[in-house]
């Protein structure tokens, strides 16, 4: 099965707090999505010296269509990257500075940066 990387082949509600049913939330599996370490790194081959976290890669020159999560969480994403030579965070704080609830939505947004290959390393 061949996947095209095309906002319309993504589920863009899961990107969204609402997307995500109340009634079926799975408390354990939001802590450890939130949980999540992201490293960045201004080489895209960096030295992986930790274990159980992704180090991140952003495409400062990447160009493709973006949904509107999908914009805010590269843009922030490129900031962290951009600004320092070595960073830490977790999807929890990503979500947090993306304004979301839910670190599952964040999850959504960085898993579907890495499908359209805005990003790379996220080991999701």
């Amino acid at each position: 099965m061949q996947q095209i990387n095309h906002l319309e082949n993504f589920n863009l509600a899961l990107e969204h707090d609402d997307g995500h049913n109340p009634e079926l939330r799975d408390e354990e599996l939001e802590r450890e999505t939130a949980d999540m370490k992201l490293i960045f790194s201004d080489v895209e081959n960096s030295d992986r010296v930790l274990e159980d976290c992704s180090y991140l890669w952003v495409d400062p020159d990447y160009v493709g269509q973006l949904s509107p999560g999908q914009e805010r969480c590269y843009e922030i994403l490129l900031a962290a990257q951009q600004g320092m030579v070595y960073a830490v965070t977790t999807i929890g704080k990503l979500a947090e500075a993306q304004g979301l609830e839910n670190p599952l939505s964040c999850y959504e947004r960085v898993n579907n940066l890495q499908s359209l290959g805005a990003i790379a390393g996220f080991n999701a």
